[in-house]
């Protein structure tokens, strides 16, 4: 006659393993949720990036078009280009900064290397610190948040006005 399946395993040294594979199941399901955490955090820092890279473009754009109007006035329009400097270059990004910007990115600031090098280009710097959203689950390192910065850069041309006044 046939002895029952519980005590051939028994036998075999199996008996041992019953409420294992829960502990195993406990473990996995842990490992997978702070997978999920960890990617989620990680998914709303790089987005904010992404804002930052954009507004910075944006700051960028409107900064190109923010006339210096000393050098208009002693040197005119000079090879086609809006004259820049430094001062109304980053006084058009923290205008635009404040006005666009403000409810984007939290701690939102024009960062220095704002300016125009050449008199012809906006450059706009923008910084921020994210906190990714599960930060009391992080290392203590990243807990503070991630430092984000962002530049762009701009020239507004002024193609054909010159020969028309000229």
């Amino acid at each position: 006659m046939t002895r029952p399946v519980r005590e051939r395993a028994t036998d075999r040294g199996c008996a041992g393993d019953e409420g294992r594979i829960a502990l195993l199941s406990l473990g996995f399901a842990l490992l997978a949720a702070v997978l999920v955490l960890v990617v989620v955090s990680a998914s709303a820092v790089h987005l904010q990036r992404k804002r930052l890279y954009a507004l910075a473009d944006s700051a960028a754009a409107a900064a190109a078009g923010a006339l210096d109007e000393g050098a208009y006035f002693t040197s005119g329009l000079d090879a086609g280009a809006v004259p820049l400097s430094d001062a109304s270059v980053r006084a058009a990004a923290q205008e635009y900064v404040l006005t666009a910007g403000a409810g984007e990115v939290a701690g939102l600031r024009v960062a220095a290397g704002t300016g125009s090098p050449d008199g012809r280009t906006a450059v706009v710097v923008l910084s921020a610190v994210v906190v990714p959203p599960f930060a009391g689950l992080v290392p203590e390192r990243f807990a503070g948040g991630v430092q984000l910065r962002a530049s762009s850069r701009a020239t507004a041309r002024l193609e054909g006005f010159g020969a028309a006044a000229g």
